[in-house]
């Protein structure tokens, strides 16, 4: 999927996790965002911020969400992502079709 958004001229990604996936591009940043604190807490190299503080009670909806609009102008402007600090680079191309061999 990520290398179809890339080719939609897509130029950051906001990938939310709930179980910790280490997903990344080779082609644009992506910004991972858990949806819950303790997988959060269990793997910080791994996730760029933590919105399971909505359901934890500490910040709203809409404080989650200006921290990740903030995130995207701050990755947009050149900083790096966990996934880019870590390496990931996954890279996988879909069909769209299927494909008949004769």
């Amino acid at each position: 999927q990520l290398a179809g958004f890339g080719a939609g001229h897509i130029n950051v990604v906001v990938f939310t996790s709930g179980r910790g996936t280490p997903t990344g591009s080779a082609i644009m940043p992506t910004i991972k965002v858990s949806t819950n604190t303790p997988m959060y807490s269990s793997i910080p190299d791994l996730i760029d911020l933590d919105a399971g503080t909505i359901a934890d009670g500490v910040e709203t909806l809409a404080q989650v969400g200006d921290r990740i609009f903030t995130e995207i102008i701050e990755v947009a402007n050149g900083r790096l992502t966990k996934a880019e600090l870590g390496g990931h680079h996954e890279f996988a191309l879909s069909r769209m079709y299927n494909t008949v061999i004769k």
